[in-house]
């Protein structure tokens, strides 16, 4: 049975990510106060620093609760797929788990664009421990393609996967947007995974000829 000091605390931690979210994605990270996030929260700041020490430690337990890579269906399911998985599904499994994550964030995320030039190397730090894994697992299995003959050579893999990245997130932009698209969310992602696909499309025997 967990201690009702620790529970209580739980609860506490629980209260402060949550209020914290709300505000920094209304506020901005700069401007969202500890003062406020704590009056969010129903708490005293006492609390808020007994917890969380620092605003920027709140800040990096914020980002990593939002984009933690098992906390939707679509990224677990890019995170269990083995190395020899095909390539297309590689491909459709990264864009379908980005799309979900960013999606379930898509304030934060603009806050973070807004900002991230402000950030200090702390809060750089955690973007990186939470965004590479993912982001590399595609790299890998992008240059083992190369290497294998599954996907042609004239590509980065880096430069490729931050692509696929950028297009995801507009998509995602823009089905929250007021315009109205000629098109629905998953048609746009399945357009953006066919893009990639082609690029790396290795070239056949028919276009080496000509």
């Amino acid at each position: 049975m967990l201690n009702p000091k620790l529970e209580k605390k739980s609860m506490a931690s629980e209260r402060l990510l949550d209020a914290a979210a709300e505000v920094f994605a209304r506020d901005g990270l700069s401007s969202a106060t500890t003062r406020e996030i704590a009056r969010t929260a129903g708490v005293n700041e006492v609390t808020l620093f007994r917890n969380f020490q620092t605003k920027q430690n709140l800040l990096a337990a914020v980002l990593e609760r939002a984009f933690d890579l098992k906390v939707s269906p679509e990224a677990e399911r890019f995170a269990a797929l083995p190395p020899e998985a095909d390539l297309a599904e590689f491909v459709t499994a990264f864009a379908e788990a980005d799309h979900a994550n960013m999606t379930r964030n898509v304030s934060l995320m603009r806050v973070l664009i807004g900002e991230i030039q402000h950030f200090e190397e702390h809060e750089l730090k955690v973007l990186r421990a939470i965004f590479r894994p993912r982001r590399q697992q595609l790299v890998e299995r992008l240059s083992v393609a190369q290497k294998n003959g599954e996907a042609n050579a004239d590509f980065d893999p880096n430069i490729l996967v931050d692509q696929l990245v950028g297009m995801v997130f507009m998509g995602v932009l823009r089905a929250g947007s007021p315009l109205c698209l000629e098109y629905d969310p998953a048609s746009y992602l399945r357009g953006c995974v066919r893009t990639i696909l082609l690029a790396i499309a290795p070239e056949t025997t028919s276009r080496g000829q000509a």
